[in-house]
């Protein structure tokens, strides 16, 4: 608790924090002294005091708590509180969190019904996931011999496409793409033209890539939306290092498209193997989200076999339809 309020004031902004609570800490901190050098130091039973105030009784902090808290925190948090100035800082905010906490005491706040709902709701969400957990994840223990057979029963999620590279150029314009087709057809080479056409902002789509114009990386048939098959196509079975200048005219949802391109690239479809890193990691994190959903299946079977569950499914109203909304009728006007 003493930590949750601590991090929240951390998050504070230092001109934000209540008045209030800094003045009444230095006014603790003025009467009762905290600070104690390296050769006087306050050993108690508890460990080495580093704080203490007065609050209906002496409360006192420790450097072991102290140190234990911090070292609780995310790793990059724990580095704000490595030196001596960041331990001072950490020790004020825990003599803060826990001024306002008595504060908050004072004014019964912990018999507050909205709090104790809440402390309430989240020991359950503890609970459940602790006895999940148990019942659960302790025996989620998947072997080599389950990860091979997971990969074999879904080899076709881990097969590479046939796919194709070209160079290719994309225009809005109709004109525009038959004038750049018959500089190809003349013998400018294409790759001249889509450099002048991106120079110009014309690309768009397959090839509109401003630091490698025209080219369009590998795709399979599947890259591009409804509309282009007249280029897939022409993509996938023109021959490697051929040249398509015909304009081909596509329609991807109203909008018209017009390609041209040189096949640069191809490769064929490709079963990737188990030992490929990825795959690997893919079959392990699905391998085990099933196995983790059958152990919660069955587990839930058991408790709901345990207690003999019975629903009545009939019992629960149907939902009223929604009327219709009137329509707004003007009123007539009446006549003079």
């Amino acid at each position: 608790m003493f930590k949750r309020i601590a991090l929240f004031m951390r998050k504070m902004d230092s001109k934000s924090r209540l008045p209030v609570i800094s003045l009444l800490l230095i006014g603790v901190l003025a009467t009762h002294p905290v600070f104690y050098s390296c050769s006087d130091k306050a050993i108690g039973a508890d460990g080495t005091v580093i704080a203490e105030f007065e609050w209906n009784g002496k409360h006192h902090i420790t450097l072991e708590e102290m140190m234990q808290e911090i070292s609780e925190l995310p790793e990059y948090k724990q580095r704000q509180y490595q030196d001596k100035s960041g331990l001072e800082t950490y020790m004020l905010l825990m003599a803060e969190s826990r001024l306002i906490l008595n504060l908050a005491r004072e004014q019964k706040l912990n018999e507050d019904a909205e709090i104790l709902k809440k402390v309430q709701d989240y020991l359950h969400e503890l609970m459940v996931k602790k006895i999940t957990t148990q019942e659960v994840d302790d025996k989620l223990a998947l072997s080599e011999d389950d990860y091979m057979a997971h990969y074999e029963a879904h080899k076709e999620d881990y097969v590479r496409p046939a796919q194709v590279r070209l160079l290719c150029i994309t225009l809005i314009n109709k004109e525009r793409a038959y004038e750049v087709s018959a500089e190809i057809k003349a013998g400018k080479d294409i790759a001249d033209a889509a450099q002048e056409l991106s120079d110009r902002g014309e690309l768009v789509g397959p090839g509109a890539n401003a630091s490698s114009p025209g080219d369009t990386d590998y795709f399979s048939r599947d890259s591009y939306p409804a509309g282009t098959e007249p280029f897939l196509d022409a993509a996938f079975t023109a021959e490697r290092g051929t040249l398509h200048d015909d304009v081909i005219e596509v329609d991807v949802q109203g909008q018209k498209y017009y390609m041209m391109f040189r096949k640069d690239e191809a490769r064929d479809e490709y079963q990737k193997p188990f030992e490929d890193e990825d795959v690997r990691k893919s079959v392990e994190r699905k391998a085990e989200r099933e196995k983790r959903e059958a152990l919660m299946m069955e587990w839930i079977k058991q408790l709901r076999e345990r207690a003999e569950v019975k629903t009545y499914i009939d019992r629960i109203p149907e939902a009223e339809p929604e009327e219709p909304a009137e329509e707004a009728t003007e009123e007539p006007e009446p006549e003079e």
